[in-house]
């Protein structure tokens, strides 16, 4: 049985989850989930994203739990091992929820089509964010001990660096490996098909951006793995697509 998805809209902080709720899903001693918050909020920018609260428990004694933003849950359960669905289920009901705080009846004709143009590019925001949680989760769960590890990686390459082994621009290429069925291309951004996230192709990290007019909009950057780089030189051989350097090996050998 599934269980309720258990979010809240609390007056001083938002829409939150607890973090009682969160150990009682993961398994988890309340303590161990405490201090794993605390340590993130050791870190810069997090007090906006988790909050000390205060309960009552079953002998009407205080007791402190963490109150968890939807990217306060998301930052944290990135760094929990397993537990996809719950996580998922999670990030799904904080943007459905946002989504109906949102949504106010209008007051006249212009009113509701500017609302339905709101409404629309909001869901078309929450999708590309979905997808783009899903990418990271699954390129983060067979690794997530090594995370730390990963993003300092220096072996990562980007897409350009790829193409120029191939003599093509980067839009090239990434046109090329959409036809391949390897990624496909949402609000201007490329995202890896799902039956590629968990292989170990690529590195993800979203970054946010300040537009002029004060709105906000989420930036997937994607980079290759050097396992990621052999599965397009693999990929495209098939397609009797070679490197440039094995281009020229060739030229050497037949002349």
């Amino acid at each position: 049985m599934k269980s309720i998805i258990q979010i809240e809209n609390k007056e001083d902080f938002g829409l939150v989850v607890s973090s009682r709720v969160v150990a009682e899903e993961i398994g988890r001693d309340h303590s161990k989930v405490i201090r794993g918050l605390e340590q993130l909020l050791a870190e810069p920018n997090v007090a906006s994203l988790i909050f000390k609260n205060e309960y009552r428990d079953r002998q009407n004694k205080p007791r402190k739990e963490y109150l968890l933003t939807k990217d306060g849950f998301t930052l944290y359960m990135f760094n929990i091992q397993g537990h996809n669905e719950f996580k998922m289920a999670y990030i799904n009901r904080f943007n459905e929820m946002e989504n109906q705080l949102q949504n106010r009846l209008p007051g006249t004709y212009k009113e509701a089509l500017l609302q339905l143009v709101e409404t629309v590019e909001e869901k078309e925001r929450l999708e590309l964010e979905n997808n783009m949680n899903k990418q990271k989760i699954a390129e983060y769960e067979p690794k997530a001990s090594y995370l730390d590890s990963i993003l300092q990686n220096k072996s990562l390459v980007t897409i350009g660096q790829i193409a120029k082994d191939y003599g093509m621009t980067a839009q090239a290429l990434n046109k090329l490996l959409h036809e391949l069925k390897v990624q496909y291309k949402q609000s201007g951004q490329w995202l890896l098909y799902s039956n590629l996230h968990d292989r170990g192709y690529t590195h993800s990290s979203t970054t946010e951006i300040e537009h002029k007019d004060g709105s906000t909009s989420v930036r997937m950057n994607t980079k290759w793995t050097q396992k990621g780089r052999l599965f397009i030189y693999d990929l495209l051989k098939d397609e009797d697509i070679l490197p440039m350097i094995e281009r020229e090996d060739e030229g050497v050998e037949t002349s």
